[in-house]
């Protein structure tokens, strides 16, 4: 009887590489449908992302690339930074590591940016993201017009999560963050299409609009629902004026709602006011940055380290506390600043200019325009957020920042 033969051939591992080449391409995009749905889902495809990388024998070419991309290497000198910093860190090492857990965004973009060398891949993942946003929509108005009743899913014994019309699966912070960058993509394909395309795009603008402003609480994303819509004016300005006029409705629309809807009265007082509602976010926000500049005067230069966040917010004293006691600043420059000081935000400030920079190279019009509203997104988003802390927001984030700054003409395996 012969022996069964099960040598693996170069054709075998030829193939493996190929398919693992592909499939690293297809779980990044896995990765990107499940940010603002499920955060078990989002890591698992991100996990899968790196074992297809690192088993399609491709690994050297795939960092070369990634560092030899500005945005990518400035990501990874900032990690290497905060890496250093659980060297001087104030906690034991296990906390600083589990701090710098929370920055593996800035990784995580030179994972991602070789993938998305191509302007179809591109294309790929922003419409990912973008169907994603549209599940959202169809859930929450479903939910909002009364179609089936706030559904439940049970995760574990202990575990029921909730499906909102504020949040979606999400808390309403991250949701609305999303779905503003969304309202920024729907708008120019809603004017640019023809047909029954621009009916479809025209549809999801004026969805994911209105959910954004008045449906959604989320005070983050209406600000930058707002602020990015006044982008888009800006950008388009050369347009036709009756390519605006859609635009110019909406914000008219936008303002006329304001003496009827709870939840944009609220958002402009406390945008205007300065106004504290029981302690609510607008007063919190700023006793964080107070109590965070306080912290900060302590260690300016390098700071304390990190993972230290939770440890320097525990010595503040009492008389200094008006509203709530927190761990996180929710703001990510003196986030940034508590940890590695100075040194830290002029990394995080160079990482935003480099950004800024690379994006008046990009050649595509429509991915220039959306490269700049990703980083007002997030460095607007970063004055009342954690964005890099948070993980809806900063994996967002790194996605889009793979995807617009990756270089269409660089050679690569994962073609």
């Amino acid at each position: 009887m012969n022996s069964l033969d099960v040598s693996v051939t170069p054709d075998h591992y030829s193939n493996l590489q190929q398919f693992s080449q592909k499939a690293s391409f297809y779980c990044a995009l896995g990765f990107a449908f499940f940010i603002p749905i499920s955060t078990m889902l989002m890591n698992l495809f991100l996990f899968f992302t790196l074992v297809f990388v690192l088993v399609s024998g491709t690994l050297k070419e795939h960092w070369k690339m990634a560092w030899n991309n500005p945005v990518a290497r400035a990501g990874i000198l900032l990690f290497l930074l905060f890496i250093a910093g659980t060297i001087w860190s104030t906690v034991n090492y296990s906390e600083a590591l589990r701090g710098l857990k929370k920055y593996n965004e800035l990784w995580y973009i030179a994972l991602l940016i070789p993938l998305f060398n191509s302007e179809m891949r591109k294309q790929l993942g922003i419409n990912t993201f973008l169907a994603s946003m549209t599940f959202i929509l169809v859930i929450v108005y479903s939910i909002y017009f009364g179609l089936f009743a706030q559904p439940q899913i049970l995760i574990a014994e202990d575990l029921i999560i909730t499906i909102s019309v504020d949040g979606g699966f999400k808390s309403r912070i991250t949701p609305n963050i999303l779905m503003s960058f969304a309202v920024f993509i729907f708008a120019p394909r809603a004017l640019l299409q023809t047909g029954i395309t621009r009916v479809f795009y025209a549809t999801l603008f004026t969805a994911s609009f209105y959910y954004a402003l008045f449906i959604s609480t989320g005070t983050t994303g209406q600000i930058l629902t707002v602020g990015l819509f006044a982008l888009l004016l800006i950008q388009h300005l050369k347009w036709k004026s009756i390519a605006i006029i859609p635009l110019l409705l909406a914000i008219i629309f936008a303002y006329s709602q304001y003496n009827t809807s709870t939840s944009i009265n609220l958002a402009i007082d406390k945008i205007l006011g300065g106004i504290e509602h029981d302690g609510g976010t607008a007063s919190q926000r700023r006793e964080f940055v107070d109590n965070s500049l306080y912290l900060i005067q302590k260690n300016p230069w390098l700071g304390s380290g990190t993972g230290s966040v939770s440890q320097r917010y525990s010595e503040i004293p009492t008389d200094r506390i008006r509203t709530a006691i927190t761990t996180n600043p929710h703001n990510e420059y003196a986030a940034t600043a508590l940890q590695l000081g100075l040194a830290g935000v002029i990394g995080l400030l160079l990482l935003f200019a480099t950004q800024y920079i690379q994006s008046q190279q990009i050649s595509s019009l429509e991915h220039r325009y959306l490269a700049q509203g990703l980083i007002a997104l997030v460095m607007v988003a970063s004055l009342g957020n954690s964005v890099l802390l948070d993980s809806g927001e900063g994996h967002f984030w790194a996605f889009f920042v793979a995807i617009l700054f990756a270089s269409n003409n660089q050679s690569s395996a994962q073609s």
